[in-house]
Parts: structure tokens; C-alpha cells; sequence
């Protein structure tokens, strides 16, 4: 039995898309942290992948259509690199927009209680919880003078 390429690249691509819409639904928050925003970056790499699937078969279409596909093709890398660095706001989940919406040195304590294993997420689940939760590590934080 073998195995086609041009099955599976594209099958993983569709992987890799549902991995990224089902984390930005605010699914597997766990993850999101783990990753440091770079799972955005998933949902772009699947379409690069589902493109990668496709080569044999753009290869021999007329010229014209196969420079289309690889500037696409360019096109999806580069919007993956720019999701995997600088996810768009509209991109990422709400919650993380909602924590985003504090200091550097807060997400710093709200990544490192969730590193640590205690138990955070009844912290995200609204914007109010995120707010409380913020105040509360803000509090603990040392003083600047």
C-alpha cells in the first residue's frame, strides 16, 4: 500500500486549518499559552499545505495559471510567518485580546500562574473575570519606583 502525497499534504492542511479555527473559537486554551500566540499561525499554514498538495497539478497548467499559483503559494507563506510573529487582532481569540489588554508585566504573571499549574481558566472566561484576575496579580506585582 502506498501512500499519496497529494492526498495527504492537503489532508493535513485541512488538519492544521480545523486546529487553528477550533483554538480561535477559544477552545484549548492551554495550548495557546504553551505556544506564545503562535498557533494564529496554523490556519494560514494549512492553506500552505492544501497549496503544497496541489503543485503537481499546477506544474502543468499554462504558465499563466502556475505563476498565479505560486504567487499564492508566496503569498500564504508569507501571511503564515506574518500570523506566526504579529498575529492580526481580529485573528486571535477574544479572551487573549481581553488579556492583551494589559501591561506586559501582567500577561508575564498571568502566563506564569498558568505555567505553574494553578488553576486559571474561570479566570478567562469573561471579560470581567480577566479584569479581577489582572488587579489581583497587579496587586502582587513589586512596585516601580
Amino acid at each position: 500500500m502506498t501512500i499519496d502525497p497529494n492526498f495527504v499534504i492537503p489532508l493535513m492542511g485541512a488538519a492544521f486549518i480545523f486546529f487553528g479555527v477550533y483554538i480561535r473559537l477559544g477552545n484549548l486554551k492551554q495550548v495557546y499559552w504553551k505556544s506564545r500566540r503562535s498557533i494564529i499561525g496554523y490556519i494560514p499554514l494549512g492553506f500552505v499545505f492544501i497549496f503544497a498538495g496541489f503543485y503537481e497539478r499546477a506544474s502543468r497548467q499554462p504558465a499563466l495559471i502556475f505563476y498565479l499559483y505560486l504567487a499564492l503559494f508566496v503569498i500564504m507563506i508569507g501571511l503564515t510567518i506574518y500570523c506566526t510573529t504579529r498575529p492580526p487582532e481580529f485573528m486571535k481569540p477574544t479572551w487573549v485580546r481581553w488579556v492583551e489588554k494589559y501591561p506586559r508585566a501582567v500577561q508575564k504573571a498571568m502566563a506564569a500562574t498558568v505555567e505553574d499549574g494553578n488553576d486559571w481558566k474561570q479566570n478567562v472566561v469573561s471579560e470581567v473575570a480577566v479584569d479581577a484576575w489582572a488587579k489581583q496579580l497587579a496587586r502582587k506585582l513589586p512596585k516601580k519606583k
